[in-house]
């Protein structure tokens, strides 16, 4: 196995590092008022990130697994708040539509969403069904050329700044996991309303949201696939969207790796850096290991995926090891800060609030670690 990234991959990875460099130096800015500057999205969009997994016919810019994810290990190096929507053109959601959409449902949404200037979440979580998706109650009933859409979702990430969303519902609830569909709807449409947003411990901002559809009529056209195979596509979809996770715990390790690095050369106790008690640099020495050992399982991952091989188990490893050994990363590095690491405003802060969420969503570490020996077992 050739352990070096291909060319063009490599210099993609470059490239997108200079800007996340340049970008990171709007973070105290953020911080202070708590607002993204322009410059970012500005920056995102010119860099052609929204269309990363769009295919050209549709505005696109598609890149392979190898350099989408150099991209993102950068990419997530910055304050999660900074590319939201980013995650959201990589996310489930696009890839069934692009997968999944009707050529007239395709051409009508999808140049925006690789351009940036139309973003789409995806709805799959209702208040009594997580990570068991196959219970969820809400419903889309066929009405002439049109489904009619009623119930609710909550923990959808950009609801309240998205065009569209995909929405899986039960067209046949007999049928249970097999009777769920999916669907693009605009946000346009009489009946669909933000319920509220869910301030969260991380991720300071407003775009985790609760979502109600109240006879929400979707034209049939817009129907992704087929009836029934709706929760199969959003399956195979989040099993990419795993490897992506994968990213953006180490993106964020990585940068509190640095920091820490930095801080124990600079910092000087009892007349000596840091760097030199060696309690701090076997510390730093178990950052680093983590850090590697669960890059090489990330890039096994997706090098395997890219070849056509099956990504479930994988994908589930990736899962739990990276934003495990991301979240030890995060709090070993804010010990070796110490109060000044406890302090808002700092990267290691944010960096630990923001990580902790990743071993919940897409999927808990206790979830896959059941999915992982049901695989191993079969």
């Amino acid at each position: 196995m050739d352990f070096n990234l291909p060319p063009d991959a490599a210099e993609m990875q470059a490239a997108t590092r200079k800007v996340v460099d340049e970008l990171l130096q709007l973070e105290p800015q953020y911080h202070a008022t708590g607002q993204v500057p322009d410059a970012v999205e500005d920056a995102l969009r010119a860099m052609g990130f929204y269309g990363m997994s769009i295919p050209e016919a549709y505005g696109g810019n598609p890149l392979d697994r190898i350099t989408s994810t150099a991209i993102q290990l950068e990419l997530g190096r910055l304050p999660p708040q900074f590319w939201p929507f980013v995650r959201s053109a990589l996310g489930p959601g696009v890839h069934i539509i692009v997968d999944h959409g009707s050529e007239e449902v395709k051409r009508q949404w999808l140049p925006g969403i690789a351009a940036g200037t139309s973003r789409n979440c995806i709805a799959i979580t209702e208040p009594h069904a997580g990570s068991d998706a196959a219970k969820m109650s809400t419903t889309a009933v066929r009405d002439g050329d049109h489904y009619v859409l009623n119930g609710s979702k909550v923990f959808i990430s950009n609801a309240n700044h998205c065009q569209s969303v995909t929405v899986l519902a039960s067209t046949d609830r007999s049928q249970g996991k097999n009777g769920i569909s999916a669907f693009l709807l605009d946000t346009r449409t009489p009946g669909f309303r933000v319920a509220r947003t869910m301030p969260t411990m991380g991720w300071m901002d407003d775009s985790l949201c609760e979502v109600t559809f109240t006879d929400c009529r979707i034209p049939a056209s817009h129907l992704l696939g087929e009836e029934g195979r709706g929760l199969g596509y959003a399956m195979s979809g989040l099993n990419e969207g795993r490897l992506n996770v994968g990213c953006q715990a180490l993106g964020p390790a990585t940068i509190a790796l640095e920091q820490t690095i930095e801080h124990a050369k600079t910092r000087v106790t009892f007349g000596q850096a840091l760097a030199e008690h060696q309690a701090i640099q076997h510390m730093i020495a178990d950052m680093a290991m983590d850090l590697h050992a669960a890059r090489m399982v990330l890039w096994e991952a997706v090098w395997r995926a890219a070849r056509g091989e099956d990504a479930r188990l994988k994908a589930s490893m990736v899962k739990v090891i990276c934003t495990e050994a991301a979240c030890r990363i995060a709090d070993k590095a804010l010990q070796i800060f110490g109060g000044s690491g406890y302090c808002r405003g700092t990267v290691v802060e944010r960096v630990y609030r923001d990580l902790r969420v990743l071993r919940i969503y897409e999927g808990a570490s206790e979830i896959h670690r059941n999915m992982i020996a049901r695989q191993l077992l079969h």
